[in-house]
């Protein structure tokens, strides 16, 4: 086996199982149904006659994600179209060109003030009713659109291949070595997957529940990456109330760190200045400070103009 037919039988393994019809929720108006399948289901449903097939068409442009159906009007006398599934006002074929759309169908009157201007006021009843004859028709297509097998196939197969194509990357800590980690604490393997997801995969959210051992995750990512040259010291900047605490678990898992806690003290406006100097000089592992404090260290505007323009 050469290497290209080693590497695409490793990716066939990790594939996305593929989705079953049951397992697609579709929509009216979901842009990757083919317009011939929404022209199916109209003429169906409608059971239009076939002389107004000719004339009307549905249309869908890839510019404005809009939907159109044109020759709405051309079924005229349809009991389908302005009964079972319309209006007297409105057409079972302008209710679905605003499904298609994602809008709620309303239904206006003309007023005729006395300086004779016309004045449009909602028709709460007509739109009413609209609304629950669109609704009927969103349900129909639902059943519709997986009803026939040939159908059905033809739509999972293009779903999956638009849609469930990716994978997320996942992580594996358990290779991972932490040298000066205090012995009797061992991390879970989950806090060895973050861990390893911090180091190799960028901007990392710790969604875990509380309790999962999160302070750790991240004490551990920062000696882990100090360790390995990928930073010089890290900076936590944590809520007020748990500077203090975030310091005793950091020392607890790395009992010889060099670590920095501000307090209260070390951001008054006579020690600000010489405490950020400690920080950018001092030889710490890392520096734990809260919100407030973080929000007293501007960055210069010279080097917010140069963010700007880069």
């Amino acid at each position: 086996m050469n290497r290209l037919e080693y590497q695409k039988a490793e990716l066939v393994k990790v594939l996305p199982k593929e989705l079953e019809a049951s397992e697609i929720n579709v929509r009216l108006g979901a842009t990757w149904i083919p317009i011939k399948d929404i022209e199916k289901f109209i003429f169906e449903t409608l059971k239009t006659l076939g002389w107004a097939r000719w004339d009307i068409k549905v249309k869908f442009s890839n510019l404005t994600s809009e939907w159109n159906i044109e020759g709405k009007s051309r079924d005229k006398g349809n009991d389908l179209a302005e009964m079972t599934y319309g209006t007297s006002r409105v057409s079972a074929y302008k209710l679905i060109e605003d499904a298609l759309n994602l809008k709620e169908t309303k239904v206006f009157d003309q007023i005729v003030n006395l300086d004779g201007s016309k004045t449009s006021v909602l028709n709460k009843k007509e739109t009413l009713l609209a609304g629950q004859k669109q609704e009927l028709l969103k349900e129909e297509f639902k059943n519709w659109i997986f009803s026939d097998q040939e159908r059905r196939n033809r739509l999972v197969k293009l779903y999956n291949e638009r849609f469930n194509s990716i994978r997320n990357r996942e992580y594996d800590g358990s290779n991972l070595s932490f040298e000066g980690m205090n012995t009797k604490i061992e991390l879970r393997p989950h806090q060895k997957n973050a861990i390893a997801r911090s180091l190799y995969g960028g901007n990392t959210l710790l969604a875990h529940v509380v309790g999962s051992g999160k302070t750790f995750e991240m004490v551990a990512s920062a000696m882990k990456s100090k360790r390995l040259g990928m930073c010089s010291k890290s900076l936590f900047v944590v809520p007020n109330h748990l500077t203090g605490q975030i310091g005793r678990e950091f020392m607890q898992l790395y009992p010889s760190a060099n670590i920095m806690v501000a307090d209260k003290k070390d951001f008054e406006p006579k020690n600000r200045k010489r405490f950020i100097g400690r920080i950018a000089t001092g030889e710490y592992d890392a520096v734990v400070i809260g919100h407030t404090q973080f929000e007293k260290i501007p960055m210069s505007k010279e080097y917010q103009e140069k963010h700007i323009s880069d």
